[in-house]
């Protein structure tokens, strides 16, 4: 990697940082040239973050192998191990009423920001499209177009990552409900007065934001692991409710035989 048009330091980073819009490769080094280079991709007034890119690659190919290659998804995160462990519990000898839907952890990139090397903003976050739709133009959807971002345990339907068909709510799924980012909504029945994790991803800088229901009811991105998890499942078309009007006190029975 050979660097140009480099720019010339003042020597004090909380000068500097803000500045790095054109300049995000560094060998760190006093050389411009190296066999690995450092992208910055999102700066603070004490630090920078940074990927290191080798072996010839660009920032679009990191971004590729981070949310489209065929490798990705192949570790369980702990929500998904303990829904798991939930559903063989609880749910296991009830799946033929079940469907295998599409669970939408939806990826997609809204703004690259900092990841953008032609004059990407290196003190904003990488949004991804939830973001934008939630909390930019409230504009739901339950349109999932990339398949890797389809959770399912079929392969037909979707990326086939699942064990077992369950899920957790979108952020366009609470929009539909009634929940809104800035405004408490205590009435609606999303909101159980604890908060729990969502599947859509908000932002990254330095860490991973991902939306979810908040005890006051309204949708907010959050990195906190001391949320609650509220597992979701889609019942198939061919189920009859047998009782109930589907409220907290009369939810539902669902009749299986």
């Amino acid at each position: 990697y050979t660097l140009t048009n480099t720019m010339t330091s003042t020597g004090t980073w909380s000068s500097d940082y803000n500045t790095l819009n054109n300049n995000h490769y560094t060998c760190f080094s006093i050389e411009n040239t190296c066999s690995n280079v450092y992208y910055i991709y999102y700066t603070t007034s004490s630090s920078a973050y940074y990927i290191t890119l080798t072996n010839g690659k660009k920032v679009e190919d990191a971004l590729d192998e981070m949310f489209n290659e065929s490798n990705i998804n192949t570790t369980n995160s702990t929500v998904k191990t303990r829904i798991d462990s939930w559903y063989n519990t609880n749910l296991s000898s009830y799946t033929n009423y079940i469907e295998d839907t599409i669970y939408c952890n939806d990826r997609s990139i809204s703004e690259l920001n900092g990841f953008d090397p032609n004059g990407g903003d290196t003190t904003k976050p990488l949004y991804f499209s939830p973001e934008t739709r939630a909390l930019t133009n409230y504009t739901p959807s339950l349109e999932c177009s990339r398949t890797q971002d389809r959770f399912t345990v079929s392969s037909s339907k979707g990326n086939g990552a699942l064990t077992y068909p369950v899920g957790l709510l979108t952020v366009d799924e609470s929009m539909y409900a009634g929940g809104k980012a800035s405004d408490t909504n205590r009435k609606y029945y999303l909101n159980v007065e604890k908060s729990y994790w969502g599947i859509s991803p908000a932002y990254f800088h330095y860490n991973a934001f991902h939306f979810g229901v908040s005890n006051i009811g309204n949708f907010s991105a959050t990195i906190s692991d001391s949320v609650g998890i509220r597992p979701v499942i889609s019942l198939k078309p061919t189920d009859i409710v047998q009782s109930g009007d589907g409220t907290s006190t009369n939810p539902y029975v669902i009749q299986t035989s």
